[in-house]
């Protein structure tokens, strides 16, 4: 087990070199009084029973989007936005680059914080972006700068895009290029009325070429001009881009353009570097439709997966993993990540996502039913029960005006968290989204329980909703349910699941 409280005081000196714009005293102090108001938080956050145990989260505070992800000489890394000073609830100031390391992707070491935001320079955040390799193999950090007088009164200075290299081989220390900032409005072909929240960068390629596209600036897109990628000049436009956080990358002959929008989405196609054009030629639709259709009014209590990054891995294989956000305030903690995700298409390009297979080594306890016919009523699974679970389950042969799933149900059976399919519509906990059954009136339900967190793959992975929800603490329990008709319950496993920490 990771002692996280030793290398969360041995890193003061490591992470403080960062903010190059103020004396040495004045960096310390500054990561000194961050790390002991996070210190300062943990006991609460340790001792809410609603924590998730298997999903990766920051010891306390607020956590915020996936903002890098790569993997790199045997080791999985995330870097992730994080608030030391707002508390359990989204901050405009100070926000930084978390890291935490992986060697298996499920069990996670929280390391020194990566980027700092350099406030004698005027930085108030190190807003997302992402992290890859420039054309020397070195790990490079894509971000953006923002300033702390955007929305000062009479003063908006636009955000700037920013770029840092890594020291080591473990990515642990790292260091803002002399070329900062790489591209700004009205530099290097940007054009000067760009958007002033322009944000996010993600770095893709393609025949041989390095290109970076961003939120909030119409699909704009720039070109490196160098294989260290600390050249940069505006190359065009692409269709496409909208919400935050885009993420575009090739998948089995195809281009895929995921957007953090009201829900996550996202479009299939083909890319020509020529022309800077993406054209649909494939699937388009809803990656996850937990955050909701409308934009948040408060970002404490918005629910479900938003602030992607998609990764390849030592095997080839794309990576997806985002921030789940919608955690009740006061707990000492908010947010964490979703479980990674393995992309791939379907024969009709339609994405599909499926939990990466290395969580099976969490599975515990092992339960399974096959063929139970249910006949308008509700059936308790007396040997299933927990607030950490993983459940399978295949129905058939639906003629019931409406059956399903119910987890995390109390013992009088009145309350639980209702995963309930009738007339085209799933509604998982009250999030409902449009589903055509399969063959044989089949659909098919991979739910993954981790106290207060919900991850549902619809149907092997053709979509997926992911909920925050609170049932009581005792609620644990599960049944299946066929209301005016019947309903087979092919098969169902079900797994306990054993904590990361």
């Amino acid at each position: 087990m990771f002692n996280y409280s030793i290398r969360f005081i041995l890193g003061v000196m490591v992470v403080a070199t960062l903010v190059t714009d103020t004396s040495r005293a004045e960096e310390a102090q500054w990561v000194k009084k961050a790390k002991e108001t996070v210190k300062t938080a943990i006991p609460l956050a340790e001792k809410d029973p609603t924590r998730p145990v298997y999903h990766f989260r920051p010891p306390s505070q607020w956590m915020n989007d996936i903002c890098g992800a790569i993997h790199y000489k045997g080791a999985y890394h995330i870097f992730y936005q994080y608030n030391p000073f707002s508390g359990d609830r989204w901050g405009y100031n100070y926000s930084l680059w978390a890291h935490a390391r992986s060697k298996d992707l499920v069990h996670w070491e929280h390391l020194d914080w990566a980027l700092l935001p350099m406030i004698k320079r005027g930085e108030t955040r190190c807003n997302s972006g992402c992290v890859t390799l420039d054309g020397n193999g070195r790990p490079m950090i894509f971000y953006t700068f923002v300033h702390a007088k955007r929305y000062a009164p009479g003063r908006t200075p636009k955000r700037e895009q920013w770029a840092a290299i890594a020291c080591d081989e473990d990515l642990i220390k790292w260091k803002r290029i002399k070329e900062n900032p790489i591209l700004a409005a009205g530099m290097n072909g940007v054009p000067a009325d760009v958007h002033g929240g322009w944000s996010d960068p993600f770095v893709f390629r393609s025949d041989g070429r390095t290109f970076v596209t961003f939120k909030s600036c119409g699909g704009l897109v720039a070109e490196a001009q160098n294989k260290e990628l600390t050249k940069w000049k505006y190359a065009g436009k692409m269709e496409g881009v909208s919400g935050e956080c885009p993420n575009f990358f090739p998948l089995q002959n195809r281009w895929v353009l995921i957007r953090s929008t009201h829900p996550l989405s996202y479009i299939v196609g083909d890319f020509d570097a020529k022309t800077i054009n993406f054209k649909k030629n494939g699937g388009a639709g809803i990656v996850d439709y937990g955050f909701g259709k409308n934009p948040p009014k408060d970002r404490s209590w918005t629910r479900g997966l938003y602030g992607t990054n998609a990764f390849v891995d030592k095997d080839g294989r794309r990576i997806l993993v985002g921030w789940i956000c919608g955690f009740k305030p006061k707990r000492g903690w908010n947010g964490c990540m979703s479980l990674p995700r393995v992309l791939t298409l379907d024969k009709d390009k339609r994405l599909i996502q499926a939990p990466a297979p290395e969580l099976k080594k969490l599975r515990a306890k092992h339960r399974e039913i096959k063929g139970l016919e249910v006949n308008s009523k509700s059936e308790l699974l007396k040997d299933i029960k927990g607030d950490t679970l993983e459940i399978i389950a295949q129905f058939t042969n639906a003629d019931a005006g409406a059956f399903g799933l119910k987890v995390r149900q109390s013992e009088d059976g009145k309350n639980a968290v209702t995963i309930r399919y009738a007339d085209g519509k799933l509604n998982v906990a009250g999030t409902e989204l449009p589903l055509k059954l399969g063959e044989d009136k089949s659909l098919k339900l991979h739910v993954f329980i981790d106290k207060s967190v919900l991850e549902v793959f619809i149907n092997d992975g053709a979509t997926s909703v992911t909920r925050v929800d609170y049932p009581g603490d005792k609620d644990l329990g599960v049944s299946v349910f066929a209301e005016n008709g019947s309903v087979t319950l092919k098969s169902l496993d079900a797994w306990n699941m054993k904590p990361i920490w």
